[in-house]
């Protein structure tokens, strides 16, 4: 592993740790007591089911990683599977908010598959667990017309702003699928004040890796067809299988809702809190998304900020052990011989 690359983890690992602290400060440490209590042993079913969905995330990087060159037979599953975890942990501590992990997870892979393909690799997964969560929005939208008939002015203009949203986040996408990213990007790039130059002069001097990103990325959508289906396919599932913690944590309280309420609530709290990718932890956003969902569905909205606890409670967890894999070194897998 190279210097850059250690020193690089090294940070991660310590902005973690900071942020966990102000996480406990923020949420309280009674509060956090108080819920853990409260919610007893199911927590063991709320901390596991998340062990399956970071499994059905690295199944499905594994699948695009894994493209039958002799460097990707160097990735093990094992591996694929700590920087899923990892990579959520920086993803949860860091002011970028859901792209944190992306560079982390690059600089895992260089030094096995180089920065080309390990940026192609990464950026795919990424954009793959975009276009599963405007795909599941898109599912949630009948299936809230079906459950609450009678909708308020304000919710139908969500909803239709979430539809036209999605859709247009979903052709934008599959554009990327078909012509890749990293080109295009960077021509953004060139507009923005002060940055423009340093773009265009990294543009000019490094076209040829550039062209192969791009090249990468596209690959996946137009030559491994079955690749491309079964990655999205998994990461769509992982959102199915993530809303039975909701349903998990309702009952310990003593009110039960059904699978098909939790798939809306964690829609509708995912979509609020994904306008508010740019804060760490997404403070305050989640909490508002649950008490929304939880109105929609007339659930008495205090459930919600246990719920969002719980869920905070969860996340805490899972953050420490991603924060933990960070400092683990796995041994290299060796490529099978001719």
């Amino acid at each position: 592993m190279s210097k850059k690359t250690v020193i690089a983890t090294n940070l991660f690992f310590l902005l973690g740790i900071l942020i966990l602290g102000w996480m406990v400060y923020r949420l309280g440490l009674q509060t956090i007591l108080a819920n853990i209590a409260q919610t007893g042993w199911w927590f063991a079913g709320i901390i596991g089911i998340w062990a399956v969905v970071y499994a059905i995330n690295a199944v499905s990087f594994h699948i695009i990683i894994r493209d039958g060159s002799p460097e990707t037979c160097k990735i093990s599953f094992l591996k694929t599977y700590k920087l899923i975890i990892s990579g959520f942990a920086v993803n949860y501590v860091t002011p970028l908010g859901l792209l944190g992990g992306v560079p982390y997870k690059i600089l895992q892979l260089e030094p096995d598959l180089k920065i080309q393909k390990a940026t192609s690799s990464v950026l795919l997964h990424t954009l793959m667990q975009f276009v599963s969560h405007f795909i599941f929005w898109m599912i949630s939208i009948p299936l809230l017309v079906l459950i609450v008939p009678v909708l308020t002015l304000p919710v139908k203009i969500l909803l239709w702003i979430a539809a036209i949203a999605s859709l247009s986040l979903l052709y934008w996408s599959f554009t990327v699928y078909t012509r890749g990213l990293v080109s295009r990007a960077l021509s953004l790039g060139l507009k923005i004040p002060f940055v423009g130059k340093k773009v265009r002069a990294y543009k000019a001097a490094n076209k040829e890796k550039i062209e192969q990103m791009d090249f990468l990325i596209a690959d996946l959508y137009k030559n491994r067809k079955k690749d491309f289906i079964a990655s999205l396919s998994l990461e769509l599932l992982s959102r199915f299988v993530l809303c039975i913690e909701v349903v998990l944590m309702m009952h310990p309280i003593g009110y039960p809702i059904t699978f098909s309420q939790s798939v809306l609530t964690e829609s509708v709290s995912s979509m609020i809190a994904n306008l508010f990718f740019f804060m760490p932890l997404q403070l305050g956003a989640r909490e508002g998304g649950f008490a929304l969902a939880f109105g929609i569905l007339s659930i008495p909205v205090a459930y919600g900020v246990y719920v969002s606890i719980c869920m905070r409670i969860r996340e805490f967890f899972w953050t420490i052990v991603g924060l933990g894999l960070i400092k683990v070194k796995l041994p290299g897998k060796k490529p099978r011989s001719a």
